[in-house]
């Protein structure tokens, strides 16, 4: 049985495995799927890849370590 959490937009109860977190008007919150859906203008990923950058890839080199 999963652990249920309201969404933090709307408050549906929604087990937390579907929750994203996400910034949400300057703010933290756990949102469900659907509020993801139609709240697109509003909401910035946290940790989502910058555009002005490729993937960055970790040095091998030993001089590194």
């Amino acid at each position: 049985m999963p652990v249920i959490d309201p969404c933090d937009n709307c408050g549906t109860p929604t087990p937390i495995y579907r929750l994203a977190a996400v910034i949400l008007d300057s703010h933290m919150a756990r949102i469900c799927p659907r509020c993801q859906a139609a709240e697109q203008a509003r909401i910035d990923l946290p940790y989502a890849p910058r555009t002005d950058q490729r993937a960055i890839q970790p040095s091998t080199s030993r001089d590194a370590w």
